[in-house]
């Protein structure tokens, strides 16, 4: 599997979280839920690309694009 980052993905696809690489939304992604190893699921994208909108088990997190780049994934 490649590891991207989630800024690179579509609607519709799913990926195993692998890391973040900003301590701070780290954090913040963590109570949200949004741990590694966890299965995100690309839900929508804004017309512009920002925000994302993703689901993490029954929960669905807005992020933007800035910090979808610091997001690293694998597709599944």
């Amino acid at each position: 599997m490649k590891i991207t980052t989630l800024a690179e993905c579509t609607t519709g696809d799913k990926a195993k979280l692998n890391g973040i690489d900003d301590e701070q939304l780290s954090i913040q992604l963590f109570c949200m839920g949004c741990i590694p190893g966890e299965t995100i699921t690309i839900e929508r994208i804004a017309p512009f690309g920002d925000p994302i909108m993703i689901s993490v088990e029954d929960s669905f997190i807005s992020i933007r694009k800035e910090d979808a780049e610091k997001m690293r994934i694998e597709k599944v």
